[in-house]
């Protein structure tokens, strides 16, 4: 039977203590956008790992102040970048699979949103990621290139917390990942200029040992399982 894919945080810290499941099984941290995923990968895999889902951020952080893991997955080269430099992976990351950048609005439209010009209307509910975040350094670069000023009502700590309140009517718009977008049936503006906004999914191991997790992801059933919940593979 699968296990839920997010880990309450009694259990979190339980794991970080031991280094590994309560039942002795593979710890994967992996990043929020990973939510609508984890059940699936379970149902693929002869044993069930046990998933730590938040920003990938949350995760380094954690992995450095000491939690134990056994596989990392990130949602960009930078955060992974910072796990290599801090000593916390020991194989070479790998790349899985790609990501991009959507602009996401609220069911029904309320907003009347039709474009990312629409994101500077200051009268809209607009939200972000933070910056400290994958789609946050991604949609800074998106704003940045695009010349948008956007007065973001809120700035969420992973991505799926923002497609959360987007798919609640909270917000009427924000930049999320399409596949966050598409695991919780929220409509996207078409809007081509997005399209080159892309984040690349690292995975590594981190106990020096091969993950059947990172195998299964970079084999062709992964691939197809990835391709499937809207990411693009290697």
């Amino acid at each position: 039977m699968s296990r839920p894919a997010l880990v309450p945080l009694l259990l979190f810290l339980g794991l970080a203590a031991a280094g590994c499941g309560a039942d002795g099984s593979t710890v994967v941290m992996a990043p929020s956008s990973f939510t609508g995923l984890t059940a699936r990968i379970d149902a693929a895999l002869e044993d069930d790992p046990d998933w730590i889902v938040a920003g990938s951020n949350r995760l380094v952080r954690q992995l450095a102040d000491g939690a134990r893991a056994d596989v990392l997955i990130t949602a960009d080269e930078t955060t992974m970048a910072e796990a290599v430099a801090q000593g916390l992976v020991t194989t070479e990351p790998m790349t899985i699979a790609t990501n991009r950048l959507v602009l996401a609005i609220a069911p029904g439209n309320p907003g009347s949103v039709t474009s990312v010009a629409d994101l500077r209307d200051e009268r809209l509910l607009i939200g972000l990621c933070s910056v400290e975040v994958p789609c946050g350094r991604l949609a800074a670069e998106a704003r940045g290139r695009l010349g948008l000023q956007v007065a973001a009502d809120t700035e969420e700590p992973n991505v799926r917390s923002l497609a959360r309140k987007i798919a609640a009517g909270e917000l009427d718009a924000g930049l999320i990942y399409a596949t966050d977008a598409a695991d919780l049936g929220l409509a996207t503006v078409d809007d081509d200029v997005l399209r080159v906004f892309v984040t690349d999914y690292l995975a590594a191991s981190l106990n020096g040992e091969t993950s059947p997790v990172i195998d299964f992801l970079r084999s062709a059933q992964g691939r197809e399982l990835l391709a499937d919940e809207g990411f693009v593979t290697p």
